[in-house]
């Protein structure tokens, strides 16, 4: 073919714009060979610059895209997109890890030179020259856009960015085994908007990430239909079709000569039971090193194929050579730009390339596993070394180390001088110093001498115990379900075979606190720390333990050094807060959450914990509120931020948006205790007991310990629906662990006083108040039985001991209103009663007690105005009918309305004492 047809058809392909990606490729955009000098025209603009929009695509295998041979998945966009440019064959990743490749991805670097080794413990450094960057200097608009918090601006990836958008508060995953995410069409939603808002003909880059094909796969409708057997698949077509959306905009591949370079690559793959892995990160084999990467240049090559072997760490310097920037590699940077590759140059060696996965070594102890592929020989540095032929054995079945011994040994001495080099075991690790290892120690924690184990000890090969890490995986669901012993039994089994692994050591922890085994949680928590002093989870795990063998001082020293440790972690200074608070140090857990924001202002879950450990308890109900809703606002799934917001509803008289609020944080934890428990007191309080109890039942269930609170809770609603007995056996429930628990005690009393046992009530809190003098629920009960039997002055006696002692409570001042009203003190009596309505606006026997005093006092008015209160709480009260019976046939005389409230009085209490005087005043209306 001539160079003459080779630029007809890149002009041809270059008006096409957006129709290519709707039709087959014809003959001549399939990969012929190409004259290398007109590549390099097609490749690189010679005026200007070009945008760039780079997709990368999480967990995704390039045998599920039609383009690299799928034959039973729908990939259209990705299909159409090879068609038209460039697909490589034989792309690996730096690491079956996402923030770890993407990091390569971004710095063109390999992690043992930025650093960057495994999800949620490491970040980009500042001094890394990053893409973004570079397209920034260049005058581009920059944005990102991404889909887990894996990538969350926290670990450094949004240097460069004018727009880094990671929210996940729409539609995010629910899972709590998985991280926060959200799903591909609500990101291509917001990269959208932000393409709409770029000015025609300026330049920009545009960054979207995509999580959807990562497990736990649950693709939307019609693709969980019509992938109900292979979810996985149907998460890739998902995806697809969302890619597909994204490159329609006007300004991609319908903007003509505006067209950017559009590249789509993977961080890593997914195994799917290849090797026995079911997911990524802990083997290093082709499953999840083997990555799809296609990329479009306007006017280029289009249905070109390169078999060549080419990393993620090529992606930064072709996408800046092809847009037109600047990019010159750096002394000793082994990143390179892939134009020779395309135009077909070959090198007279296969370039080499590395990967890596240390998740097995910082997860569970195990060996960490590097990788050498050169050309069709890829070797695997491991405590039994692996050669694989990936030209005659694609899916690593067989292990050629001992047949090709000069082969293994040259890429295993290769691979070790090149990590030489560039001292690729120097990593940027977090460690507790001798003074600090020191104060472990004289804690009982540690022997002498004790410090983490040596990196080159052997280590367990992580390809000899993926038997075990799915284990693990299936004790961390056992956990999520609450069911302890089942995950107990299956990490035991791990632990018998790998006695050093540090996260079964910790989830065991977890489960042994499930099963209200203390020192038995206790004793693992210390022997994780014993395995590696420098594991921040020990120390929060074995702080638990302490704070619930009453043992707090522990607890703190033992935050302290986890906070030495990492100090911007949000997680440690939470927690410590949290002891402090509990211990009733509120200043001090204040101190400590306010450095928290101060480093992590936007956290949600210390925004949720400031605004309950320093602002709700210091009446800011206000700026509590405000804090709550921005902490939801950025994470609608966080269970705790709508029980605070649920108890500010409550302490401001907002009853149906509390409850609101608690439904809405069990649609999202089901299991949550507290929900469950603040969800029935408020049931109970707005007279609903049969779910009440239903609910603080199920907060009961739910609760890996005894919770006093929540029986005696259930007992009073017992009680007061007349359930007495079951309400005593709560009760019972709570003495049998505590016999002098004040609270079980007084509501024992109350059970007797409503089975009719007024003496033998009247004796125990007599008993109860002489224990426990300052008990204000036991005055308040003693005034009680003394209005009634009438014993007036011992009624107004007992409430004003009550209200000495907590004068909030309006049952209190109810009781003293009616001591003072029978002795004839009746303004005092009305004042009490208006103090009680005040403190609670939806205490109706205030209002009725009020209005029958209003009425026999010749105030007609004020009595209608506070019997209709009571309806409005209570529509069924039989004798604020009765009253407002009386007040209109006698004082207000309007007969129509006396009948219509004397009528209500005998359907609601048609053997009342008074009916046949009801009867009798109808009959003379």
């Amino acid at each position: 073919m001539s160079n003459k047809n080779l630029v007809i058809i890149a002009l041809i392909a270059a008006i096409a714009g957006v129709f290519l990606l709707t039709r087959p490729a014809t003959d001549s955009e399939l990969g012929e060979p190409r004259d290398a000098i007109q590549l390099q025209s097609e490749l690189i603009p010679e005026q200007g610059q070009r945008s760039v929009v780079l997709v990368t695509i999480d967990t995704t295998r390039p045998d599920r895209i039609g383009a690299y041979g799928a034959t039973n998945v729908q990939t259209d966009t990705l299909d159409n997109l090879a068609r038209r440019g460039v697909l490589f064959e034989n792309a690996s990743a730096v690491s079956p890890i996402t923030l770890v490749s993407h990091t390569s991805i971004m710095t063109a670097r390999y992690p043992f030179e930025h650093g960057v080794r495994n999800n949620g413990i490491h970040h980009v450094e500042l001094s890394a020259d990053t893409l973004a960057e570079r397209f920034k200097s260049a005058g581009y608009h920059t944005a990102a856009f991404v889909s887990a918090a894996v990538l969350d601006r926290r670990y450094g990836l949004d240097q460069g960015f004018d727009v880094y958008s990671d929210d996940f508060s729409e539609r995010r995953n629910r899972s709590p085994r998985m991280v926060a995410d959200r799903p591909a069409d609500v990101t291509v939603d917001e990269a959208v908007q932000w393409l709409n808002n770029v000015p025609v003909g300026e330049n920009y880059f545009l960054w979207v990430h995509l999580y959807d094909p990562h497990a736990s796969y649950s693709p939307p409708a019609p693709y969980r239909d019509d992938y109900r057997e292979r979810l996985y698949d149907g998460e890739v077509a998902f995806m697809d079709a969302e890619i597909g959306r994204l490159l329609g905009h006007g300004k991609i591949l319908g903007a003509g000569d505006q067209a950017p370079v559009v590249s789509v690559i993977a961080d890593h793959g997914e195994s799917l039971g290849e090797h026995g892995e079911r997911t990524h990160a802990i083997l290093a084999y082709d499953s999840t090193l083997h990555i799809p990467w296609i990329l479009y240049v306007p006017g280029g090559p289009a249905g070109l194929r390169v078999s060549e072997s080419v990393g993620q760490v090529d992606l930064m310097p072709t996408l800046l050579k092809v847009a037109g920037v600047d990019w010159q590699p750096e002394p000793g940077q082994v990143a390179r730009d892939l134009v020779s590759v395309i135009q077909g140059v070959r090198q007279r060696q296969p370039r080499p390339y590395y990967s890596e996965t240390y998740l097995p070594y910082y997860t569970y102890g195990w060996a960490k596993l590097k990788v050498l592929r050169q050309g069709r020989w890829k070797w695997i540095d491991a405590p039994v070394p692996e050669l694989f032929d990936l030209q005659r054995d694609p899916r690593e079945l067989t292990n050629l180390a001992e047949e090709e011994p000069g082969l293994a040994h040259d890429m295993g001495r290769d691979l070790g001088e090149w990590l030489d080099d560039f001292e690729a075991d120097q990593e940027s690790t977090l460690s507790l110093d001798e003074s600090e290892l020191a104060r472990l120690r004289s804690l009982g924690y540690l022997s002498v001498g004790t410090r983490k184990n040596d990196q080159g000890a052997d280590r367990p090969n992580p390809m000899e115990m993926i038997f075990y890490h799915v284990g693990l995986e299936r004790a961390r669901s056992f956990l999520a379900d609450r069911l302890f012993d089942q995950a107990a039994s299956q990490l035991e089994k791990v632990l018998r075979s790998d006695p050093n692994n540090l996260s079964a050591l910790i989830d065991l922890v977890r489960a042994r606190e499930g099963q209200g085994q203390l020192e038995d949680a206790a004793k693992f928590a210390e022997r994780a720390l014993e395995l590696d002093p420098d594991y921040v989870q020990s120390y929060g795990a074995l702080a638990r333990i302490e704070m619930q063998r009453d043992r707090p001082d522990r607890a703190l020293e033992l935050m302290d050094l986890a906070i030495g440790l990492d100090p911007s972690s949000p997680d440690t200074r939470i927690l410590k807060a949290n002891f402090l608070s509990r211990m009733g140090r509120t200043a001090e857990a204040g101190r400590e959450l306010k450095v928290a924001l101060d480093a992590n202002p936007e956290d949600p879950r210390t925004q949720v914990m400031y605004a309950q450990v320093v602002e709700m308890r210091s009446g800011q109900l206000s700026s509590a509120e405000t804090r709550l809703r921005a902490a939801l606002a950025t994470d609608p799934y966080l269970e705790t931020g709508w029980l605070m917001l649920g108890r500010v509803m409550e302490r401001t008289r907002r009853l149906e948006d509390a409850e609101r609020n608690y439904r809405q944080g069990l649609s999202i934890r089901p299991d949550d205790p507290e929900l469950h428990g603040a969800l029935g007191h408020l049931l109970a309080r707005t007279g609903r007991p049969d779910e009440a109890m239903i609910r603080l039942r199920e907060a009961i269930r739910l609760s890996p310990e005894t919770r006093t609170e929540l029986h005696l809770s259930l007992g009073a609603v017992l009680a007061d629906n007349n359930r007495l007995q079951e309400a005593r056996q709560q009760y019972e429930r709570v003495l049998s662990l505590d016999p002098d628990h004040a609270g079980a005690r007084n509501n024992a009393a109350v059970a007797l006083y409503r089975m009719g046992d007024l003496s033998g009530a009247r004796k125990a809190l007599a008993a109860l108040v002489e224990d426990f003098p300052k008990h204000p629920d036991a005055h308040n009960n003693l005034a009680a039985i003394a209005v009634d039997t009438q014993n007036w002055q011992a009624a107004v006696m007992h409430s004003q001991q009550t209200l000495a002692l907590n004068d909030q409570l309006p049952e209190a001042w109810n009781n003293l209103g009616v001591g003072l009203a029978e002795t004839q003190r009746i303004n005092e009596a009305m004042d009490a009663y208006r103090q009680a309505v005040l403190l609670d606006t939806e205490y109706w026997p205030g209002y009725f007690n009020l209005a029958e005093l209003q009425r026999k006092t010749q105030s007609p008015s004020d009595a209608e105005q506070n019997y209709q209160q009571v309806l409005l709480r209570s529509p069924n009260h039989a004798e604020t009918h009765l009253g407002l019976g009386f007040l209109y046939a006698e004082s207000l005389e309007d007969a129509a309305k006396a009948r219509v409230h004397f009528n209500a009085f005998l359907k609601y209490a048609p053997n009342h004492p008074q009916a046949a005087e009801v009867r009798g005043a109808m009959a003379s209306l």
